[in-house]
């Protein structure tokens, strides 16, 4: 067996067959990194009679001198049950790496460490992956350990809905995200489609923390969109349908409320007068819940006569998965509950065309109520969602000696940066 560099045609045509395919190990995702910092490559390892039976991109990128750091994005693609075939693979990338004065590869594959239920458990008898680690490690591999929250390049802990019937998907949702889709739709939040031209008003609803520079996502938009695997999505508050709708559900309750007056007025039995009464009572919390919307849509309607964008998502497809990739809203206008409905609008839509994974993005591994992260737990959770907890991120060292210096210049780094912090 042997290493070959590959052609983009000669990685995709593999890549997209392979069961551990996703839009990270593909041309298209190159073609972006290549655009922002990145040298790519493409490698494959043949067998004697020159069948291609493992492949993957490489990222690499210049740290000091003429000395490397490469990344896999989510791994190798291989047959990670294969742990022979995995070791020669290992083996002979080692020796690719070295000739091409790379520090260290990073990979972090999309393999399940443990399987878990929905309220975050060990699934008994379910897949544990715990040998397959044990085993990169006995091969050279660096494990980065079973991060919980954030630290890694890519997430460790993902939140999935898994589509059996388009036609249910609604009633698997929790009762508290079908009430805030019904809630955003009444009060007047459209989901539209955007373009090219709406990727600087995309870029807005990012957290410019954790977002890449604005040509970042235009290369995006333009790399991804040409190869039919990229959307934009996103939430617009429409003050006319909000007026319009309010007004309906305050006319219509009002009818309901005189009609249970009257009833009361009408009712000879203490039992059924107590209950016209209790739903008397309600039927008054929501006509001032109706009223008060009435007036707010007015008000909004003098500020955004035409409506005004409030979320916005970026969706990768890929095979049959869809991928929320970035996305944001309007804090002033969180009560709308516009990521709900925009999260809704795009599964349903993608469901319906055949798509039967959706990926919902990270979550932390710590399921507790104090955790600072359990709403974003229970918001991707609601829509049905499934946890994948991944085996982590692994460092192949080639070179040990620079490799563990950098590591102390960053420790030693840290440590300045956090001293002058708390001056």
């Amino acid at each position: 067996m042997k290493i070959i560099e590959l052609s983009k045609k000669q990685f995709d045509d593999f890549s997209f067959n392979h069961k551990l395919a996703s839009f990270y190990q593909s041309s298209f995702y190159g073609d972006l990194m290549a655009k922002n910092g990145f040298s790519t490559v493409y490698l494959g390892l043949v067998t004697n009679e020159e069948t291609l039976i493992a492949a993957t991109l490489i990222l690499t990128q210049k740290k000091f001198w003429h000395f490397k750091s490469a990344y896999s994005p989510r791994g190798f693609l291989i047959d990670y049950t294969d742990l022979e075939l995995l070791d020669i693979f290992t083996d002979l990338l080692k020796k690719y790496l070295e000739k091409n004065k790379i520090i260290y590869l990073r990979i972090d594959p999309p393999i399940i460490n443990i399987e878990r239920t929905k309220n975050g458990k060990e699934l008994v008898g379910g897949l544990n992956n715990e040998k397959l680690v044990k085993f990169m490690k006995k091969i050279g591999y660096e494990h980065k350990g079973f991060n919980s929250f954030f630290e890694t390049i890519k997430p460790r802990w993902n939140v999935v809905t898994k589509i059996d019937s388009p036609q249910n998907l609604f009633a698997f949702l929790s009762k508290e995200t079908k009430n805030k889709i019904r809630k955003a739709y009444k009060k007047g939040i459209t989901i539209y489609k955007g373009n090219q031209n709406d990727i600087k008003l995309f870029y807005n609803f990012l957290d410019k923390k954790m977002a890449k520079k604005l040509s970042y996502y235009m290369d995006q938009y333009e790399i991804f969109s040409k190869n039919n695997i990229y959307d934009l999505f996103f939430a617009k508050l429409n003050p006319t349908i909000y007026m319009k709708t309010s007004k309906e559900l305050f006319e219509r309750e009002s009818k309901r409320n005189n009609k249970l007056n009257n009833m009361i007025q009408e009712s000879h039995t203490p039992k059924k007068r107590d209950e016209l009464i209790n739903k008397k009572m309600n039927s008054d919390k929501l006509l001032d819940i109706y009223k008060s919307d009435l007036i707010n849509s007015n008000k909004l309607y003098v500020s955004y006569p035409n409506g005004v964008v409030i979320a916005a998502a970026s969706v990768i497809k890929f095979k049959e998965t869809i991928t929320f990739s970035e996305g944001g809203y309007d804090n002033n206008f969180k009560h709308f509950a516009p990521n709900h409905l925009l999260k809704w609008a795009v599964m349903n839509e993608y469901a319906k065309k055949g798509y039967r994974k959706i990926n919902h993005g990270a979550i932390t591994g710590d399921f507790s109520f104090d955790n600072p992260y359990y709403g974003l737990h229970q918001f991707k959770m609601g829509f049905d969602g499934e946890i994948e907890e991944f085996i982590g991120e692994f460092d192949l060292v080639i070179n040990k000696s620079i490799y563990h210096t950098n590591r102390q210049i960053k420790f030693i780094k840290n440590i300045l940066e956090f001293k002058k912090a708390v001056k």
